[in-house]
């Protein structure tokens, strides 16, 4: 059995991104046990939602970048390091610009966001300083990104997911005395994604500061807009289906009700991060196989579909039976976060859904029908807000729930649709 796995690289690499976010999921639960164990609920939902606004800012700021980043430099040739170089070079100048102008948006926001969204509780000025945390998240992502995409996938892994984890639990636990006072988390958070950043850039020094990197090899700015913009809305529109129904329970109910709804979307999110995982390894192989070796493109396609399925059912079914105890691990006799298990158990078909939808959805951008994708996605995330509106001020996280079942249920369905319809697995020598 270990030598059939030493001797496949798709499935060696698989488990090695799987093992490399479990540390990443193992840090981040470790985050989350302390905010729940030691700020009371409404503070524990105030600082989940702050998470999720700089994640949310940050990826809307990239317009997409990160994702032309990936399918640039790993289509590629394997010796053609001055074009991935200066690539990473260009996204570098981009995030830059476009995350300052996103740090202004949310600066001219606060007030809004302190008022509606977090029910007047968070120091105005510690949540107009997290602003700052936009560009600092941008660094991690881009270079986490470049690094899966020249296929260095269990660096790309723990970059993305581990690093901030890391420096927040240092901070916390420097600070161990002061963490819970006068919202000096939300402080110590801004902080932490100031030092990921620092580290992700000497991660990817090597390219970064190339000579490279300097050459003609850059590309234009006007370029590289004109080619990120179509591949915006799968990252915007993936992130509001993850993410909109927190948002809308900041919106509707109270930062109590976030607490236990972050906590069950969390855990609901372990198949997600055994997903990106997957993904990881097995998108950037889809793109060099179609580009590369177009006849191995069908065999290969199925062989990372089944994969994808079998891990995530596997996943999904043991944290449906064990979702209870998992729940238990979490605040303290004062703060019950077993409130959420229902939530939990809704969560958990829904994610089933969107995971068996991955290399679907892959196959649109290798295509280049993202127009197509986007549709589905817009729509599914209709459907999901739409839901939320109706179904949480009459059933809470409950109704949160059931609207992300929903929209990943279309999402899959519409998926499928078309990828049979437009024959996107034929070569186009096939179609003619």
């Amino acid at each position: 059995m270990l030598k059939k796995v030493l001797r496949n690289p798709l499935l060696l690499q698989s488990l090695l991104s799987i093992a490399a976010r479990f540390i990443g999921v193992a840090l981040n639960f470790a985050v989350a046990k302390i905010i729940t164990t030691e700020l009371p609920r409404a503070e524990a939902g105030m600082l989940f939602l702050l998470m999720t606004f700089v994640t949310g800012f940050a990826l809307f700021s990239r317009i997409g970048i990160d994702q032309l980043l990936v399918k640039e430099v790993a289509s590629a040739k394997d010796s053609d390091d001055a074009f991935k170089h200066g690539f990473l070079r260009s996204s570098y100048r981009f995030i830059g610009i476009f995350s300052l102008g996103f740090i202004t948006f949310w600066l001219v926001l606060s007030p809004l966001l302190q008022k509606y969204f977090f029910d007047n509780q968070i120091n105005l000025n510690y949540l107009m300083l997290a602003s700052v945390g936009i560009l600092f998240y941008n660094i991690v992502i881009i270079n986490s990104t470049y690094l899966k995409a020249i296929k260095q996938t269990v660096k790309a892994v723990l970059s993305q997911n581990a690093l901030p984890a890391i420096t927040l639990l240092i901070l916390i636990a420097l600070f161990w005395n002061n963490f819970p006072k006068n919202q000096a988390f939300i402080n110590l958070y801004t902080l932490s994604l100031f030092l990921a950043g620092v580290v992700a850039v000497f991660m990817t020094k090597a390219a970064l500061f190339s000579q490279a990197a300097t050459a003609k090899n850059s590309q234009r700015f006007k370029t590289l807009i004109k080619k990120s913009l179509p591949l915006a809305p799968i990252s915007f529109i993936s992130f509001l289906m993850i993410f909109a129904d927190k948002i809308m329970v900041g919106l509707y109910l109270t930062n109590a009700d976030v607490a236990l709804y972050e906590i069950a979307g969390r855990i609901s999110f372990i198949v997600l991060f055994f997903l990106g995982a997957l993904e990881a390894t097995i998108y950037p192989r889809l793109l060099n196989v179609a580009s590369q070796k177009p006849a191995q493109l069908r065999s290969f396609f199925w062989q990372s579909t089944a994969l994808v399925i079998a891990i995530v059912f596997s996943i999904s079914l043991a944290m449906y039976f064990l979702s209870d105890l998992i729940l238990s691990f979490f605040g303290n006799a004062s703060n019950n976060y077993t409130l959420a298990s229902e939530s939990l158990h809704i969560l958990l078909f829904a994610q089933l859904f969107r995971a068996i939808s991955l290399t679907f959805s892959f196959m649109f951008i290798i295509r280049e029908k993202v127009r197509y994708l986007n549709i589905i996605l817009g729509l599914a995330l209709a459907t999901n807000l739409i839901s939320n509106a109706f179904l949480i001020p009459s059933y809470g996280i409950n109704g949160a729930a059931l609207a992300t079942l929903f929209a990943n249920v279309f999402l899959l369905i519409a998926v499928l649709s078309l990828f049979y319809f437009h024959k996107l697995l034929q070569q186009p020598q096939e179609e003619s």
